[in-house]
């Protein structure tokens, strides 16, 4: 029944008979019975604060989270610190009230030989009667293990596209090396002895392809060691800046006009400084190889709902579109030379900030890649309350 009939009922209660009273009593008793049956049989616990008194708990919260047994089924009317057992998790409970912006925690407990994750979130149910805080509970332990395992399968994938390009990619510099070795070894044979300038045309031959060999290596370790990201709440607008100054010269030297434009008053982002600037430069790269013959490279960065997005846009070749959905794997390249490494470190770097990064392009027009970064809640919260005001 819902609230409204029975309000309508109440208000005429004095004039209806004794049998339809008791008839929407028992009714109403039927109602809460299945709610509560439906709550109790489901897979999250619940638990309703008013005034940091219970008003309603199932089972399932007092039995994922540490707490005091001689509750159950009666907790309706005590306070949670009666009941839960764990100081860290009443240490984030008392942080909450009911104007407590939306959040949500995990936390890990030993049952026997294994570890649970239990996540622990809060939202605000507002009645007629008033505002309530309602805490929820998840046992996420099975949810975090597939995902462990996919990221194991994904990264061992990964790996042997790697060593599979790596052994492609190291053939063609070795292949060079033995060739030009053995010409060396044949002018010897011939001659006895060569000049330094006779020498020099082969020992360059060798000498370029070592550096591409160790270059080969050093980007393969990059892409494949774990990232030390060091997260800091910072502007972006000083290292786009920077950047900027860095790579101005050499586009300007190529024939590319860059434009960089940035939204006023953006939000501050959790950043690794080092590995953004590793991100865009790899982009910028991309872009000037794209524009062999000149053009034009724009970056804008703006606000867009909880996001930062960074658009970089160039006027180069383009990309087919049966390669668009190639191009973050690794190895994969479409130039002459290069590792195809560079997409593969920047989407990387971009999953370590909890962002992503997607692709637009035309070919002959050119290509726009975005990178979206999440802002943290606190900023979300301080641009609202600007906004408010």
């Amino acid at each position: 029944m819902s609230n409204r009939l029975l309000k309508k009922a109440v208000s005429k209660i004095d004039s209806m008979p004794e049998k339809e009273i008791k008839r929407l009593i028992a009714l109403q008793m039927r109602e809460s019975e299945m709610l509560e049956a439906l709550l109790e049989s489901g897979k999250t616990g619940h638990c309703v604060l008013s005034d940091d008194i219970i008003r309603y708990a199932n089972t399932l919260f007092f039995t994922l989270l540490p707490s005091n047994r001689l509750y159950l089924g009666r907790a309706e009317g005590h306070r949670l610190d009666e009941i839960i057992t764990d100081d860290e998790v009443m240490s984030y409970l008392r942080e909450l009230s009911i104007g407590s912006e939306e959040d949500e925690k995990e936390f890990y407990f030993q049952a026997g030989s294994e570890i649970r994750i239990i996540l622990l979130s809060n939202r605000r149910l507002a009645t007629e009667d008033g505002v309530y805080l309602d805490l929820s509970v998840q046992d996420i332990t099975e949810e975090k293990r597939k995902e462990t395992r996919l990221r194991r399968s994904e990264s061992l994938a990964s790996m042997t596209t790697m060593a599979a390009g790596i052994a492609h990619e190291i053939k063609n510099p070795l292949a060079a090396m033995q060739i030009h070795l053995q010409l060396l070894r044949k002018a010897f044979e011939k001659k006895g002895s060569l000049t330094g300038e006779e020498a020099k045309r082969y020992t360059n031959v060798l000498e370029e392809e070592i550096g591409h060999l160790n270059g080969i290596a050093v980007d393969f370790l990059f892409a494949v060691r774990p990232m030390n990201v060091e997260l800091k709440k910072q502007r972006l607008e000083p290292l786009l800046s920077s950047l900027e100054e860095f790579v101005r010269p050499e586009l300007e030297e190529h024939g590319i006009k860059f434009i960089v434009k940035v939204e006023p008053f953006l939000p501050q982002l959790m950043l690794d400084a080092n590995y953004i600037r590793q991100a865009l430069l790899n982009m910028i790269k991309n872009a000037m190889n794209a524009m062999e013959r000149g053009g034009r490279l724009d970056i804008c960065a703006r606000s867009d709902g909880d996001n930062v997005k960074i658009m970089i846009r160039d006027t180069g070749c383009g990309i087919e579109r049966d390669k668009m959905s190639k191009i973050f794997e690794p190895y994969f390249t479409t130039k002459a030379s290069g590792t195809g490494l560079g997409l593969t470190v920047v989407y990387k770097i971009m999953k370590e900030h909890g962002g992503d990064i997607s692709v637009e392009s035309t070919v002959g027009e050119g290509t726009t890649f975005t990178l979206t970064l999440p802002v943290p809640s606190d900023e979300r919260t301080a641009l609202e309350e600007m906004s408010d005001g």
